[in-house]
């Protein structure tokens, strides 16, 4: 619970981490009750998706901050990225849930002013929530290499989270911006009659690039876990070695899915 206490440090990004976790139950509750359809799928399902994925993505780059060395996380820059990224989680978690409760769609949503501003707005966020880990992602690898790599293969852990942090912000922002230009995440896709997987919605007919957008936006998270698994089996030295490796297989991963989806293919 430490680092969900609300204090004067990164109080926005905190309190933006309880508000999304809140948000979840409330949104369930909403489900029971409002069983409204948008687009073949409950309309609270989306922002419960949204808002888990919000939740985890903020926590992270919360516990990311401390690996870095004292004197950067307690410089205004950093207080300020981190003010931002907590600004966007809010507005994105908010604009969600307004949209599901107006029974229209959060993205891609031109019908009215406020729709289009809203999205607009949403989009540039986004941005930011891409651009925020990769240039942490880039603080740890300088932190993480000032020793030279007899000093990184002691803490593998910290040269893990820098990788999957750059990943994040490069796959993040790659597939979430072929998602922007194609108008929508399918290509190929019946959308009246395709089959779906369940829960995630994703196409298991034709393209669909929220696979690969997924894949890449949790790689930050994906590469850490990967590394403490291995941590539990090999000695520290070992591990910093299969860091590098474990990182371009999770990137490899990603950019097959992305590029299945631009070929129309479906994940399999």
């Amino acid at each position: 619970m430490h680092l969900l206490a609300i204090s004067d440090d990164h109080v926005v990004l905190r309190s933006a981490i309880l508000l999304c976790l809140v948000a979840i139950p409330v949104a369930l509750i909403l489900l029971a009750l409002d069983r409204r359809v948008l687009d073949d799928e409950f309309i609270w399902l989306k922002p419960i998706k949204f808002h888990l994925s919000l939740a985890v993505h903020a926590a992270t780059v919360l516990l990311a901050a401390r690996l870095l060395p004292e004197v950067w996380q307690t410089h205004m820059v950093t207080k300020a990225g981190l003010t931002l990224f907590g600004a966007v989680v809010i507005y994105e978690a908010a604009f969600l849930s307004i949209q599901a409760g107006r029974g229209v769609r959060s993205h891609f949503n031109d019908t009215s002013t406020f729709d289009a501003i809203g999205g607009t707005i949403m989009a540039a966020g986004a941005g930011v929530l891409v651009v925020i880990p990769l240039l942490i992602g880039a603080a740890l690898v300088i932190a993480t290499w000032r020793g030279g790599w007899a000093e990184a293969s002691k803490n593998p852990l910290r040269l893990a989270v820098a990788l999957g942090f750059i990943l994040t912000g490069w796959l993040a922002a790659q597939t979430g911006s072929a998602i922007g230009a194609n108008a929508g995440p399918f290509v190929g896709v019946d959308t009246s009659s395709g089959r779906f997987m369940p829960l995630t919605g994703w196409a298991l007919e034709g393209g669909d690039y929220r696979i690969s957008h997924f894949l890449g936006v949790h790689a930050m998270q994906a590469v850490s876990l990967v590394v403490l698994i291995l941590l539990l089996i090999f000695p520290p030295a070992v591990v910093a070695a299969l860091t590098v490796p474990v990182a371009a297989g999770w990137a490899a991963l990603t950019l097959h899915a992305f590029a299945h989806a631009a070929d129309g293919l479906p994940p399999l």
